[in-house]
C-alpha cells in the first residue's frame, strides 16, 4: 500500500510540474523568417523581441485564438537590436512574402504591445510590403497599440473582420495596390482610422468610429471605393481630402437611417451598453434611462458620452470583446452593408456592418 501511494504521489508531482510547465509556455522569436512557418495557440504566447521579417515565397501561418506579444524595443543597453532602418526604435513585423492570420469570430488571433496604454504606441505594426495577396490574408484579428496597426504597401491583400484600436493610425494604405478592407472595426485611433495615399483600396462595411482625430483621410488623388461603411465621431472629421461626396447625406427614406449616395451610414453604431443604446431605449418606450443601463463604460470613456456605470457580465460577443456588439434592435449597422452575395451574413442575410458581418470565410 505503501509503495503504491508513493507511485501515486510521484506521478502526481509530474502532472503537475508538466501542467505549470504548460501554463507557462511561450515562445520568443525575433529575426528572419525563412522556411514555412505554423503558430498554434497552445505552443504560446509568440514574444515578439526584435524586428521580424517574413522573406518573399514564406508563409507564416497564425492559428485561431494564437496570441502575440511584443516587447518594447530597448534591450536594456540603450541600443535596440533592430535592422528595420526605417524605425530603429520600435519593433516591426514586415512580410515581404505571406502571411495567413486567420481566427475565428469568438477565437480571434490578437496582436497586443507588452505594455498598454491610451498615450504612446509601443510598437510600429504589421507592414505588408509587397506580400503575395493570393496566399495572405488578415481575419479575426485584434490589433492595438501600434503607431499604425496595418501599413499596405503595394499590395492586393484581403484584411477583413479585424478589429483595430488604440493605434496612432489604424490602417494606412500606400504607394500603390488595391487592398481590400471589408468589415473591419477601426475605433480610438489617434491620427487617423484608415489613411490612403498613392493607393486604391477597396473600403467596404466597415466601422470607423470614434477616433481621435480623423476617419478617412485621403489624398485628394487616390481612386478609392469606399461604401456601405458607418463613419461617425471622429473628433476633428470624419472625413478630410476625400470625395465631397462621401458623408453628404441624401434624403432618408422613412424609418431608415440617412446615407451618401454611396451608402455610407453616417450615424452612431450603437454598441450593446452604449450611451446610444441606452438614449434609443428611452425613446423607444417613453422612460427616463438612467445610468444603471449603460454598460460598456469604455465607450462612456468617449468626450460627450455622460453616463458612468458599472459593466455586468455579458453574452459571448463577435470577436472576442463586449465592447464590439452591435445592438440588434437599434444599431443602423445591422444588415445595411452592401447587398452583394459575396458580403453576406454566415445566416444568408445581407451583411452587417462591422466584425460581426460577412461570411466566415472569403475567396481572396
Amino acid at each position: 500500500m505503501k509503495k503504491n501511494a508513493k507511485n501515486t504521489l510521484v506521478w502526481a508531482i509530474i502532472a503537475l510540474i508538466a501542467l505549470t510547465a504548460a501554463a507557462s509556455a511561450e515562445v520568443r522569436v525575433s529575426g528572419v523568417i525563412d522556411r514555412e512557418t505554423r503558430w498554434k495557440a497552445e505552443d504560446g504566447p509568440f514574444i515578439i523581441e526584435s524586428d521580424l521579417l517574413i522573406v518573399r515565397r514564406v508563409n507564416l501561418t497564425i492559428a485561431p485564438g494564437t496570441r502575440i506579444i511584443i516587447k518594447n524595443a530597448d534591450n536594456g543597453k540603450g541600443h535596440p537590436d533592430q535592422f528595420d532602418r526605417a524605425d530603429s526604435s520600435l519593433i516591426s513585423i514586415r512580410v515581404l512574402g505571406s502571411i495567413t492570420s486567420i481566427g475565428r469570430r469568438n477565437n480571434p488571433i490578437t496582436f497586443e504591445a507588452e505594455t498598454s496604454g491610451l498615450v504612446g504606441y509601443n510598437w510600429r505594426g504589421i507592414i505588408l510590403d509587397g506580400a503575395d495577396a493570393e496566399n495572405s490574408e488578415i481575419a479575426f484579428t485584434e490589433i492595438t497599440g501600434a503607431t499604425t496597426g496595418i501599413t499596405l504597401q503595394n499590395t492586393n491583400i484581403l484584411i477583413r473582420n479585424n478589429a483595430i484600436e488604440n493605434c496612432n493610425i489604424g490602417i494606412h494604405a500606400m504607394n500603390g495596390g488595391a487592398p481590400r478592407i471589408f468589415n473591419n472595426m477601426i475605433t480610438t485611433c489617434f491620427t487617423a482610422g484608415i489613411k490612403v495615399e498613392k493607393s486604391n483600396p477597396q473600403i467596404l462595411n466597415n466601422i470607423i468610429a470614434f477616433n481621435n482625430n480623423l476617419g478617412l483621410w485621403c489624398d485628394n488623388s487616390s481612386k478609392i471605393t469606399f461604401k456601405y461603411n458607418c463613419v461617425f465621431g471622429n473628433t476633428d472629421n470624419n472625413f478630410l481630402n476625400c470625395d465631397p461626396e462621401l458623408g453628404r447625406l441624401t434624403r432618408a427614406v422613412r424609418g431608415k437611417d440617412s446615407t451618401d449616395i454611396h451608402g455610407n451610414i453616417i450615424s452612431d453604431p450603437v454598441f450593446i451598453g452604449s450611451a446610444a443604446e441606452a438614449k434609443a431605449i428611452e425613446i423607444d418606450i417613453s422612460l427616463q434611462t438612467d445610468s444603471s443601463r449603460v454598460r460598456n463604460t469604455r465607450l462612456l470613456s468617449i468626450p460627450n458620452l455622460q453616463f458612468s456605470s458599472p459593466r455586468p457580465p455579458m453574452e459571448a460577443t463577435i470577436i472576442g470583446s463586449e465592447n464590439r456588439q452591435l445592438s440588434k434592435k437599434y444599431s443602423p449597422c445591422v444588415e445595411a452593408g452592401d447587398p452583394g452575395g459575396t458580403f453576406k451574413n454566415a445566416n444568408g442575410s445581407r451583411n452587417t456592418i462591422g466584425p460581426s458581418g460577412g461570411p466566415d470565410f472569403m475567396a481572396r
